[in-house]
């Protein structure tokens, strides 16, 4: 036994030495003599390094923006400059667009806070100079509805605005789920290896291509497919654990809402699509997907909730529809977010939506 584990202990300290060795070539050879696969994967590890730098940890949000950010983001799809505007105490924000009182604070993950676009190009500084009313941007990349809740409680409320917008995004039931189980994890490993591990990311993009399908559109001006694998994986995932993580969802949307209606606030409840979800039908049938991956599951389940509890909601996935079906890009092709004219469209859609529900005056 002593001897099997000896071999054991041997054999796995050389599989670590030749990572490590492969590793350390990786990062010591000449950027010119690395092959183009390598060449990209080192210049999207820069730049996760430089996205992620962005942030910093919180023991109540578990990641936040850093306060006074001001960095330049050099990617495929745009190339853009990122300040906060709104610097608290520990915590940067975009912010505000026009200063003075705000009338409204939105809350939400990478739409909300305009990943790709210049703020003066988001769907929150639009509508605020649309309506002539300050609107403060408290979104946060990658944030889900625990964070939603918590931010809109900690900053939002007490600046005592009229509404406050709670953007709700496709994956946000992962979101949720893993704020849950990333509270019990001290370390975070991958996040590391996505930064400075080429093995580490070689390995997820060998995985990721197995079943990857090639791009795709249907001419008529279209987001592109890029990856039906991912889609049927998403949905195939969120079908199975659907119950359970809608209801850690219902518990942080609950809370918002009574915190909101105990600071007498309007709370509207804001469905953000995804791309698939706006271009589901080209999706579909360019693929042959069955009627089993149900891609509105999500959207009339939080439409329902809102129904329910007597909160204005406002599902912005038949308007972008209609303009991608006139052949607009609203997405940035690899990003996925919002580019320009989408944030532009979804602006003027919600301005309509205001008046007519009379929240504009």
């Amino acid at each position: 036994m002593k001897q099997i584990v000896q071999k054991i202990a041997l054999a796995c300290a050389g599989i670590f030495f030749t990572l490590a060795l492969c590793e350390g070539l990786l990062w010591l050879a000449p950027q010119k003599l690395l092959p183009p696969r390598l060449q990209e994967l080192t210049k999207r590890m820069a730049l996760y390094r430089g996205t992620d730098g962005m942030f910093i940890a919180d023991s109540e949000l578990l990641f936040k923006i850093r306060p006074n950010y001001d960095a330049v983001v050099d990617h495929p799809d745009y190339h853009v400059r990122v300040r906060t505007h709104l610097n608290l105490d520990g915590i940067g924000f975009r912010g505000g667009s026009s200063g003075g009182p705000a009338w409204a604070a939105a809350v939400g993950d990478s739409f909300t806070f305009g990943v790709g676009v210049d703020q003066e190009d988001t769907w929150v500084y639009r509508l605020a100079q649309a309506l002539g009313r300050e609107i403060v941007n408290l979104g946060i990349p990658a944030q889900g509805p625990p964070q939603y809740t918590r931010v809109l409680k900690r900053y939002a409320l007490p600046i005592r605005p009229k509404v406050v917008f709670y953007g709700f995004y496709f994956n946000d039931l992962d979101t949720a789920n893993r704020f849950y189980r990333q509270q019990r994890t001290l370390i975070p490993v991958s996040r590391y290896l996505r930064q400075y591990s080429v093995l580490y990311n070689l390995v997820g993009d060998s995985r990721a291509a197995v079943a990857q399908a090639p791009a795709q559109s249907d001419g008529d001006g279209a987001e592109p497919n890029s990856d039906v694998a991912a889609i049927r994986r998403s949905l195939e995932r969120q079908k199975r654990n659907f119950e359970p993580r809608w209801q850690l969802t219902v518990k942080e949307l609950d809370e918002a809402l009574e915190a909101s209606r105990e600071a007498k606030i309007e709370l509207v409840m804001l469905y953000l699509p995804s791309r698939w979800e706006v271009n589901w039908e080209s999706i579909k049938a360019q693929n042959q997907l069955p009627d089993s991956l149900d891609i509105d599951r999500l959207r009339r389940t939080v439409i329902e909730y809102c129904g329910a509890r007597k909160i204005a909601c406002f599902d912005l996935t038949p308007a972008l529809k209609r303009e991608a079906q006139q052949g607009k890009r609203l997405y940035f092709p690899i990003d996925g977010h919002w580019n320009k004219e989408g944030n532009r469209i979804v602006a003027e859609t919600l301005q309509k939506f205001l008046s007519a529900r009379g929240l504009a005056g």
